[in-house]
């Protein structure tokens, strides 16, 4: 017979009060995960920022991806890409002109595979479902790959690589429309927006393209309603910078739906949407500064603040799905700022994490399972 020990009062109390500690602690680690790679030359790497719940840095993971760099800016944005349901990442190398794949844990990363493609110097990547696309500086293309989830293998799609429409375009970015039927790229050189609808193989069909309404179109974001804006960095002229609107329409035309609205800042590269689609924010290197942009339900950017921070040369942005923080990589003195978003477009920092690899590109954030 089992004899069934009382708990004196005392005891109860700190039970209790460990509990709730234990709890504040599981808490404390339901924050965000922060993607980055190195660009290492020699070779590149995933570094992760596991945060707590009030943005401070918990834990710190390096993974090899398998390929190099090129330890130089490649002018893009979206050198990383996830998966829709967050269990896979993956990273552009654009040294060894492959592409790498990696499973998400809980608090680390697997490389699955590394996997070569047809293009020269990749520099932005994109996914929809299990297609995965990039696009390609050193000779102005693009090229697909199928995914194989449950091998985590990327598969070249035979006769998916193409041409962009013009030559020295200098790509900065590639990305799904939000139907996943169509690829839009920004050739900073060209000053165009590119167009490319796929068929029912996930290859490309028909190509088109439009005069950017600001030059040297760079990164952009997707809003709502296959709305998506362009920073222009308007060839680095001081404090001429601006933000730019677009649609996809039903005729998959591309739409101007605002031209270049002024950032009254130098040289907006890289460019990001809130969930909601409400707001959006351009980083403006040579300026130090990130800038802010209220947008209505026509998809009309207007300036909020032209300097909602200030920041050591910001890199890239990236935004979480609530919409309320926003992530700023800053190759200036190699930090990554946390910020809250207010409601008239302010940013107001809560958080810095230090010694982030020199040269580093792409930012993703995903959010904890508490």
């Amino acid at each position: 017979m089992k004899i069934k020990k009382m708990m004196s009062p005392l005891a109860a109390i700190i039970m209790a009060v460990l509990s709730a500690n234990a709890l504040a602690d599981a808490d404390d680690y339901a924050g965000a995960t922060l993607y980055t790679q190195s660009n290492d030359a020699s070779q590149n790497a995933i570094y992760s920022y596991q945060l707590d719940s009030w943005g401070q840095m918990v834990n710190q993971q390096t993974v090899a991806t398998g390929g190099k760099g090129t330890g130089a800016g490649l002018g893009n944005q979206g050198a990383l890409a996830l998966s829709h349901d967050h269990k896979f990442l993956f990273a552009i190398n654009a040294g060894s002109n492959d592409i790498s794949v990696f499973r998400v844990g809980k608090n680390r990363l697997t490389l699955l595979d590394t996997a070569l493609e047809s293009g020269i110097t990749p520099v932005s990547i994109t996914v929809h479902d299990n297609i995965v696309y990039v696009v390609n500086r050193g000779d102005d293309s693009i090229f697909g790959f199928r995914f194989d989830r449950k091998r985590g293998k990327l598969i070249p799609l035979k006769n998916s690589y193409r041409k962009l429409p013009d030559t020295d375009a200098a790509p900065a970015q590639i990305h799904f429309d939000q139907d996943g039927d169509a690829l839009v790229v920004t050739e900073k050189a060209a000053n165009k927006i590119v167009r490319f609808t796929l068929n029912d193989s996930d290859l490309p069909e028909r190509v088109s393209s439009v005069d950017s309404a600001g030059k040297t179109p760079f990164g952009f974001a997707f809003g709502r309603r296959n709305q998506f804006f362009v920073a222009n960095a308007e060839m680095g002229v001081a404090n001429a910078s601006s933000l730019a609107a677009y649609s996809i329409t039903p005729q998959d035309k591309i739409n101007l739906i605002a031209g270049a609205v002024a950032a009254n800042q130098t040289a907006a590269c890289w460019a990001m949407t809130t969930p909601n689609g409400r707001m959006a924010f351009t980083a403006n290197t040579p300026a130090s500064s990130i800038s802010s942009f209220a947008i209505d339900r026509q998809g009309r950017p207007s300036l909020l603040m032209a300097q909602a921070a200030l920041v050591n040369r910001p890199s890239d942005l990236a935004v979480n799905a609530e919409g309320d923080t926003l992530y700023s990589l800053n190759n200036g003195d190699h930090t990554i700022t946390v910020y809250d978003i207010k409601h008239h477009g302010e940013l107001e920092t809560t958080a810095s994490i230090a010694n982030i690899p020199n040269g580093a590109t792409g930012l993703l954030v995903v959010e904890n399972d508490r």
